[in-house]
């Protein structure tokens, strides 16, 4: 597969898109502790980082999409199931944010506030977090694992894999943080699970498919 194919053309920009947006949003979580602020963020943070997840969402379908067919046909049952996982993700995760971006934000203005903490996309209890941690903790967490099993190769496959495999064992630890009302479980797999793991591994991927690799439908 050369580099000016689609899969190469859309998951190279799709990938840098997402690591650049996931390295943005730890650069404003950092300048945020740095400067002694509480989470959850106040302004300007809360509309970044909203906008922020919400691209993130957004750009990992095509990353998915093209390593799909940039896979051997005999793998792509794994990354067929990891894309439609990343759909799942990106539906509940951009519905989460949305809502805060408008009807969360507007409400108070409007006057009209009973009910909203059932919305709000940080804190618990709330129905916008549950989602929220659906999206990240269980689809992030299946989406990254069925992409890792596709990976079967040495060397950089080898990397891809283990780096998608821990994300997703950790997203899932995510989760289940949040079955079990655990603040310091979620706080300790996050800064991986959704951080530097993630962007670890859309670079891995993106070095992938600008190396050459070849879809072999044998």
């Amino acid at each position: 597969m050369n580099g000016r194919t689609p899969p190469v053309v859309v998951g190279t920009w799709a990938g840098a898109g997402f690591t650049a947006l996931t390295l943005l949003y730890l650069a404003l979580l950092t300048v945020m502790t740095a400067q002694g602020l509480p989470f959850p963020p106040q302004e300007p943070y809360t509309t970044a980082f909203h906008v922020i997840m919400l691209l993130s969402a957004l750009v990992m379908v095509p990353l998915w999409c093209a390593v799909h067919l940039a896979v051997p046909a005999g793998r792509q049952v794994f990354t067929l199931a990891a894309t439609a996982f990343a759909v799942m993700l990106a539906v509940v995760v951009c519905a989460n944010r949305f809502v805060a971006l408008t009807m969360v934000r507007q409400s108070p203005g409007l006057g009209r506030t009973a009910g909203l903490e059932w919305f709000q996309p940080y804190g618990w209890p709330s129905l916008m977090f549950a989602f929220e941690l659906l999206g990240w903790g269980l689809f992030f967490a299946l989406a990254c694992l069925f992409l890792a099993a596709a990976f079967r190769g040495r060397g950089l496959e080898r990397g891809i894999a283990a780096a998608f495999g821990v994300v997703g064992v950790l997203s899932l630890g995510g989760a289940i943080a949040l079955f079990v009302d655990s603040t310091a479980l979620m706080g300790a797999v996050a800064p991986v699970a959704w951080g530097l793991g993630p962007a670890v591994g859309a670079v891995l991927v993106v070095v992938w498919l600008r190396s050459g690799a070849v879809r072999s439908r044998a």
